[in-house]
């Protein structure tokens, strides 16, 4: 009721005014019908506290005053001096009074106490809320530093490295040429280390290619998670990627970050589950798209038997960060399914 009262003190004073005093009225004509011998004065504390939630203590008061006032009126007009003591009538009102008083003044008290709790209770909330968003900026301001760090990265690694590397295997060529005519054997060995310095430099580019996510464009999710279910058969595992509606990402951040997700849970599952079969599922609702990764692996440890890896609390952040949700638990009977839902109307996506 205090709770209740609390919410009520908003309304209009007019119809606060109105409903106090009607009710006053009310009363006060009900308690001359039924004469002197029938009391309500539990009943004209109904105006009495709502006066007190809605004007404060003091019109409290004054309102108390005249309800007993009024009481007391009516009992004249019922001729209660013919027929009680006049001392005990001055009494017993002069009792009511202070019961009124005594209740206005406990009734205040809880007012008081609940808009104190009200008002805690906002101020923690708004704090919890502040920090959360605290929380939630420092988690992007991380990944997006990261982000930045890898794609400087896989900048010189792609401008510098894979350049190097290039025309170390094309000078390695050019000296494989020379030395054909004259030591056939040392062409061989020349051009084997022409192989393995194309094979490193493409291995570089590859690299190069996944750390520049600056250069993720989110129509190339598909066809980049199709290369990472191809590079996972590499791997000696059946790996299938299905791409379910048509995939529209407007920015490039959530394509990057849902491909990281994967991406993610291709490797743990290649390195801690020994799985058969993993999937890949993109698919596209009215509203939002979701990604999935499934296995038949082992499955995750008990929580307290996990290790300190990163890789779960990282995809979590990586979802976060993207405006979706994040969930991980355990597919059938055995393995391993990762769940990330991203709203289109999300700020990243």
């Amino acid at each position: 009721m205090v709770a209740w009262l609390t919410r009520s003190s908003g309304r209009s004073r007019f119809f606060a005014l109105f409903a106090v005093a009607s009710l006053t009225a009310a009363l006060g004509w009900i308690d001359f019908v039924s004469g002197i011998w029938v009391s309500l004065q539990l009943f004209y504390l109904i105006p009495i506290i709502l006066t007190v939630a809605w004007f404060g203590w003091r019109a409290g008061c004054v309102i108390a005053v005249f309800c007993v006032g009024l009481r007391f009126a009516g009992d004249v007009a019922g001729g209660i001096f013919e027929k009680v003591d006049p001392a005990a009538i001055w009494w017993n009102r002069l009792i009511d009074l202070c019961v009124c008083f005594i209740l206005i003044a406990i009734f205040h008290a809880l007012l008081s106490l609940q808009r104190q709790l009200e008002r805690r209770v906002e101020e923690r909330t708004a704090a919890l809320q502040e920090a959360a968003r605290a929380h939630r900026l420092l988690e992007q301001e991380l990944l997006t530093v990261a982000a930045n760090e890898r794609n400087s990265f896989g900048q010189e690694l792609h401008d510098d490295i894979c350049q190097h590397l290039v025309g170390t295997a094309f000078a390695a060529k050019v000296l494989a040429s020379r030395l054909t005519d004259h030591d056939a054997p040392a062409a061989l060995e020349a051009q084997a280390i022409v192989a393995l310095l194309e094979t490193g430099a493409d291995k570089a580019r590859k690299l190069a290619r996944g750390l520049l996510m600056s250069e993720f464009q989110p129509t190339e999710l598909g066809e980049r998670l199709a290369q990472l279910a191809t590079d996972a058969q590499r791997a000696g595992v059946a790996c299938r990627f299905t791409e379910q509606g048509e995939i529209a990402l407007p920015l490039p951040d959530a394509a990057a970050q849902l491909f990281r997700i994967a991406q993610e849970a291709v490797r743990n599952a290649l390195r801690h589950a020994a799985p058969r079969h993993i999937e890949i599922l993109l698919t596209r609702h009215p509203k939002a798209i979701s990604l999935t990764v499934t296995d038949d692996g082992r499955g995750l440890p008990p929580p307290g038997q996990r290790g300190a890896g990163m890789g779960l609390r990282i995809m979590a952040q990586r979802a976060t960060y993207a405006g979706g949700t994040f969930s991980v638990g355990p597919h059938r009977v055995h393995g391993t399914r990762i769940h990330c839902y991203l709203p289109l109307n999300s700020p990243v996506a």
